[in-house]
């Protein structure tokens, strides 16, 4: 099921995906650099509840209007989720944010989180309800199913994980870029 799942998901992200609206001039992702806000549309915060609060997890990459795809290893069947887009910082009233709840977690059916070699680290999560686009809310891109990147081919990797060993950033937790 998963497979099938994935493979719609990539062939709808590859027909309409947005690119950064600022490109990064970024070789690694150590020493990355911050990203201006909504350079990255398609990015999600993953969130879960706890004590009554959402708290961040991890990052997503919004591939279709009511899909995310992001890491298996984050993914609990006993959390509740959220996905919230729009965001720049992870602060909770920045303008053009949009929190939509997870109706459904599809976790890739080879994932072995004692077997990390094996990779397979890939979840998506189905939204409750489609969601619109906007200027800060985009679809991201992915190559189609089966494809080989060629050498040098442009990638870009965004998040909200620490840039340096004692902060989230180098402005607070704010998304990161590399490319």
């Amino acid at each position: 099921m998963i497979r099938a799942l994935l493979l719609s998901t990539l062939v709808a992200g590859a027909l309409s995906c947005g690119l950064p609206t600022y490109l990064p001039n970024l070789p690694r992702v150590v020493g990355g650099e911050d990203v201006r806000a909504n350079g990255c549309p398609w990015q999600v915060s993953l969130q879960h509840s706890s004590n009554g609060q959402w708290r961040h997890t991890c990052g997503g990459s919004l591939t279709d209007q009511s899909w995310v795809l992001t890491a298996a290893h984050y993914i609990s069947s006993s959390r509740t989720y959220s996905v919230v887009l729009g965001h720049h910082c992870l602060a909770p009233h920045e303008p053009g944010l949009l929190a939509i709840k997870v109706s459904k977690l599809v976790v890739q059916e080879d994932w072995n989180s004692n077997q990390l070699s094996k990779g397979n680290d890939t979840a998506l999560l189905k939204l409750a309800n489609p969601i619109a686009l906007t200027d800060k809310i985009q679809l991201g891109c992915l190559p189609p199913a089966g494809a080989i990147l060629p050498n040098n081919y442009i990638c870009y990797v965004t998040g909200w994980g620490r840039l340096q060993s004692k902060e989230c950033g180098k402005n607070g937790c704010c998304l990161g870029e590399a490319g």
